[in-house]
């Protein structure tokens, strides 16, 4: 546990928390009535700022300006813990001492949450230091342990798919549950628990099938099995299926003679995911959430 800690500690990102920062969480932190509460939304305040700071310095346009934002009068379904990063979702900002061990996730209000952000501030609030993510499908109210966090450079690539997805044409696979399909794909096959759709897709003058299978469970799972051939003999040797797996990339390399790639994929509802096909230096990528 130590060596992951050390190494998020590494990858995290120290912050300067400035005295508009701290006279403007002070400001809106009054605006509330018990002492507790008071400083709970004090220092909650401060990690959403340093955040915003953080995220504009790399580019990405926020919600903090906003006077509305900083009026608790407006805010009953929230202490604006929360930070929005335009045109993707909302991050939920979570304070942090150096003593956590572990944190109890918080309940979100916003349907296009991303995940939550853990921000340490110093004792002199002075300086912060954002530590660590994890995305929008871990469970609130739950209890995580620091060193399960997900560092700061899983974070800026979490938002850059999700970028690229605000971006991209996206198929709603949990549609082909309910018989709603997408005009570029064809239903194959059906039964009462699977539905099955193929689309030909051009890759590097190769034409080539993708068919998926989507099929869901009871416990708030889907399963998905990406199948790729060939329209007409194998497929070409050195041509590559890829798809996300957890934190990293998980690759099927054509090494032979094959006439299918086949991957099977767990996935929970409503999760982004895509399917890279390539050969030699030219990529295709397919887009979908659950």
């Amino acid at each position: 546990m130590t060596d992951r800690l050390n190494a998020l500690r590494e990858l995290a990102i120290p912050f300067l928390v400035t005295a508009s920062f701290r006279r403007q969480a002070r400001a809106y932190a009054a605006q509330y009535f018990t002492p507790d509460t008071q400083q709970r939304v004090y220092f909650n305040s401060l990690a959403v700022l340093v955040a915003d700071g953080y995220f504009r310095l790399l580019g990405f346009e926020t919600n903090v300006t906003q006077p509305e934002r900083w009026n608790a009068a407006y805010r009953l379904w929230s202490e604006a813990n929360e930070l929005e990063l335009t045109g993707l979702g909302y991050l939920e900002c979570c304070v942090i001492t150096t003593e956590h061990e572990a944190v109890i996730l918080p309940s979100v209000t916003q349907s296009r949450y991303l995940g939550y952000l853990f921000v340490e501030i110093a004792n002199s609030e002075q300086a912060a230091t954002l530590f660590g993510f994890l995305p929008a499908s871990e469970t609130t109210d739950a209890e995580i342990a620091i060193a399960d966090l997900q560092s700061m450079d899983d974070l800026i690539d979490y938002l850059a798919l999700t970028q690229e997805f605000a971006q991209k044409k996206i198929t709603y696979l949990r549609n082909w549950l309910n018989n709603i399909y997408a005009a570029d794909w064809e239903p194959s096959m059906r039964d009462l628990k699977t539905a099955t759709c193929k689309k030909k897709l051009e890759l590097a003058g190769k034409v080539l099938e993708m068919q998926l299978s989507v099929s869901e469970s009871n416990e708030e799972l889907i399963f998905v099995r990406v199948n790729v051939k060939s329209e007409s003999g194998a497929l070409p040797v050195g041509m590559q299926v890829s798809v996300p797996d957890e934190s990293d990339i998980y690759t099927e390399t054509v090494i032979e003679s094959a006439d299918l790639i086949s991957i099977p994929l767990e996935l929970t509802s409503g999760e982004e995911f895509w399917v890279a096909l390539q050969i030699g230096e030219i990529v295709l990528r397919e887009y979908f959430i659950t």
